[in-house]
């Protein structure tokens, strides 16, 4: 005889605990007047790379931003190197926060954050590593802050392989506040010649705290933003 259906035993349904996936392509997304960052991250990195690019174009190591070591030939190429891929990841970094192309164009997504990992954060980091010790010395603030910024880096990567976009988000803001690090820098060089400081001291306590600074209020920044948006769908996340 069949079983009564109202006596059968029922089982609860097994709530999922994969992370939710990307929106499809062509999915509908928040206004980007939303957004007000965009524009002001790509002025950012744009006015920052046309500050920084000029002195290197040419090639001469006179002309460099940093000092470079007469005793090692090999200075001024990686230097050269460094911002060259640098330059890279800013822009790619900018790219993966850009929801637009997320959304509408998943492949160029995709593409682009292969860029910054590969082409950009890898090469940077390392040769960062390299440079170090030739101009400054070594610099626990630096030196910690690239390691952070390849570990933040590789993890998001791998979230991103896994299909766990969460937390593939997560990591990757905290490698775009390591990222971005490097325009505190020049932020506070500015501020101090525009005021025309001339105490070497205060020279000094900036230069000396820039390389910690920079990264911790970005962090703090990004922790912000990943409390306040919390809970939100991911097709609004960014």
């Amino acid at each position: 005889m069949a079983q009564n259906l109202d006596t059968a035993p029922r089982t609860r349904p097994v709530a999922s605990t994969a992370e939710p996936r990307t929106p499809a392509p062509g999915a509908p997304t928040r206004e980007w007047w939303r957004r007000p960052w965009v524009l002001p991250l790509g002025v950012v990195v744009f006015a920052f790379l046309s500050y920084v690019w000029p002195p290197y174009l040419g090639l001469d190591p006179k002309s460099s931003l940093i000092p470079i070591r007469p005793d090692a030939p090999q200075h001024y190429p990686m230097l050269v190197a460094h911002i060259a891929t640098g330059t890279i990841a800013l822009v790619t970094v900018a790219l993966q926060l850009w929801p637009w192309l997320r959304h509408r164009h998943p492949a160029a997504h995709r593409w682009s954050g292969r860029v910054y990992v590969f082409a950009g954060v890898l090469p940077s980091a390392t040769l960062a590593f390299l440079i170090t010790p030739l101009s400054m010395g070594p610099s626990v603030g630096t030196t910690l802050g690239g390691v952070l910024w390849l570990v933040t880096t590789l993890m998001g990567f791998l979230r991103a392989t896994q299909g766990r976009y969460l937390s593939h988000r997560m990591w990757m803001l905290y490698s775009f506040a390591f990222a971005i690090n490097i325009v505190w820098g020049r932020v506070f060089v500015f501020t101090l010649t525009h005021l025309e400081v001339q105490s070497q001291t205060v020279w000094a306590q900036v230069t000396g705290t820039a390389p910690w600074l920079g990264w911790v209020i970005n962090l703090f920044l990004v922790q912000w933003w990943l409390n306040r948006t919390a809970g939100r769908p991911l097709k609004d996340l960014v």
